[in-house]
């Protein structure tokens, strides 16, 4: 390998690892969002606790935050009480 391709390597696995970096850091901050947020409702969406909300964020990120707030906080989500 020579000097270029060498820093080329180096440089395009610096932005793979900050990717994935970022991804999970993203995804561990929806989970404790929606975690935390899930404990505070008295009304469960899908009458799912608290724990899987965070594990279902945990997995899925960002869409999953979407789907929750959706279900619990948006003018589509049915008022209950």
């Amino acid at each position: 390998m020579d000097d270029s391709s060498l820093a080329q390597a180096i440089f395009s696995s610096a932005w793979l690892y900050t990717y994935w970096i970022l991804y999970g850091l993203t995804n561990i901050s929806c989970a404790y969002f929606v975690y935390q947020d899930a404990i505070k409702q008295s009304n469960r969406a899908l009458n799912i606790g608290p724990y899987w909300w965070g594990a279902f964020s945990l997995l899925g990120g960002v869409w999953t935050l979407v789907a929750y707030w959706l279900m619990q906080h948006s003018t589509l989500a049915k008022q209950r009480g």
